[in-house]
This record gives C-alpha cells, structure tokens and sequence, in this order.
C-alpha cells in the first residue's frame, strides 16, 4: 500500500529536525533517520502499529519513535496509508484531528 504524508506533518517533521540540530550538531539527522525508518516500517506493516485509542476512525494507528518523543499518527485507508501527523507525544494532544 502506498504512504501519503500530509504536508502539516513534513513540516512537523523539519521543524523538529532542526529544533534537535539546534541542540546538537548531528542530532536533527539522527532524528529523520528514525523516522524514515519509522515510515518503512508502518509502510511495510500497517497493521502491526496500534490503534489510538482516542481517535474516531478505528483505522487511525500510532508508531512511537524509540529515541524520540514522538508519534507517527497515520490512518490506514482502502488505498493509501495516510501520515497525518509527526506528533510530540507530550504536547497538544489530538491536535491533528482535523486533518485529512
């Protein structure tokens, strides 16, 4: 299946990115490398993230970064997996849902 990532959660993704180069010299790479990795993985394996919990759509799923403190918020489509979100996993919760 297809992967669509919405352009609010691209520009998540830079801003956070940067934020972490900010940091440390190295850091923002390290952080759009997890989440490439992340992408394949829900690409290759929808299903295998879980369902959240607080959404309407019973497709819509979360993948945790593991280094980082941020959610991969996508929905699971007839012919596309959608990224809605590249979502801090402690701020504005369900402040994507809007979004489609």
């Amino acid at each position: 299946m297809k992967l669509r990532i919405l352009r609010e959660a691209e520009e998540e993704a830079q801003v956070s990115a940067i934020w972490y180069e900010e940091q440390l010299v190295g850091l923002g790479d390290d952080f759009l490398d997890e989440l490439v990795a992340a992408l394949q993985q829900i690409e290759d394996h929808p299903k295998r993230f879980p369902k959240l919990e607080t959404a309407k759509s019973s497709q819509i799923r979360r993948c945790r970064l593991a280094r980082f403190p941020y959610l991969l918020i996508f929905e699971i489509l007839d012919t596309e997996i959608v990224v809605l979100a590249v979502a801090h996993s402690k701020r504005r919760p369900n402040y994507w849902r809007q979004r489609k």
